[in-house]
């Protein structure tokens, strides 16, 4: 098995080895105390709350997405578009930089019933709290890639009299890929932390209502299910921003690189020792 192939095995099996042995001490802590279940379920209650709450857990959950989809999407255009003006106009950088970290020092849970009383209780609280938690750290992150572009690079192209477009095609936005896919990572997982505090404060339907509502009713067992379901969609969504960024992004594409010359080199050495082996 060559060595790319053996760490991405190491990848997939060391935490599916960590999960199962976290379930087990867990099936067995709960079997050997007799802890009662409303306060700790077994894992396999929570299996089987899973499966008889499944149509209704995944009901729910397209609420959720649809929230994170359009408050996710909105954060991170909104993101990337005050970067570009905060980058290509001082004035602008020293207008909207401080309100914007001023904006993440206020708890949105804190805001959320004036949000009720501005835009109804319906999914639009949701998309601008989701939007509003999205957008800083792609924001930071995109302007932190701007701001590091090689400086040599960007005379280069004034000596040549390039305008500020071609300058931000050819130079800046390829530079900050990395940065910007740092930025959507950490927005993702921010963001379904904002689908279920809108759901919380506002609303009859999401994973995040599921919660309140299994909580009062102490059904503790399918409110683990519920939380089972968010780590899939939060896990999982962060898995197709890393899988995009592997797409799109130039480091990435330089490790694939360097991770095939790698091993193509190690399996010609090898060849070649076969060969005077023989």
């Amino acid at each position: 098995m060559s060595a790319s192939r053996r760490a991405r095995s190491q990848r997939v099996l060391l935490p599916a080895v960590v999960v199962v042995a976290i379930l087990a001490g867990w099936e067995l802590f709960v079997r050997l105390l007799d802890v009662t279940p409303f306060v700790l379920p077994r894992p396999t209650a929570v299996a089987d709350a899973l499966q008889a709450q499944w149509s209704t857990l995944l009901d729910n959950s397209r609420t959720t997405l649809l929230e994170l989809a359009v408050g996710y999407g909105s954060g991170v255009a909104i993101g990337v578009a005050l970067a570009v003006l905060i980058t290509l106009v001082p004035l602008a950088r020293a207008a909207i930089y401080p309100l914007a970290i001023a904006s993440q020092t206020i708890p949105k849970i804190a805001i959320a019933p004036l949000l009720i009383v501005w835009f109804g209780v319906g999914l639009t609280p949701k998309f601008v709290i989701i939007a509003l938690l999205a957008f800083f750290p792609v924001l930071i992150n995109t302007v932190a890639g701007l701001e590091s572009t090689d400086r040599t690079q960007l005379e280069l192209l004034r000596s040549v009299n390039a305008n500020p477009w071609q300058v931000y095609r050819h130079v800046r936005l390829p530079n900050a890929v990395p940065f910007l896919f740092a930025g959507l990572k950490l927005a993702i997982t921010v963001s379904v932390i904002g689908a279920v505090v809108g759901e919380w404060v506002s609303g009859a339907r999401g994973l995040g209502y599921l919660l309140l509502a299994y909580n009062a009713a102490l059904r503790t067992a399918d409110l683990f299910a519920a939380l089972v379901v968010l780590i899939v969609i939060s896990s999982t969504c962060f898995a197709l921003v890393t899988l995009l960024e592997k797409r799109v992004s130039w480091e990435a594409r330089l490790k694939r690189s360097s991770s095939s010359t790698a091993t193509a080199g190690a399996a010609t050495v090898e060849r070649a020792s076969m060969a005077e082996a023989a």
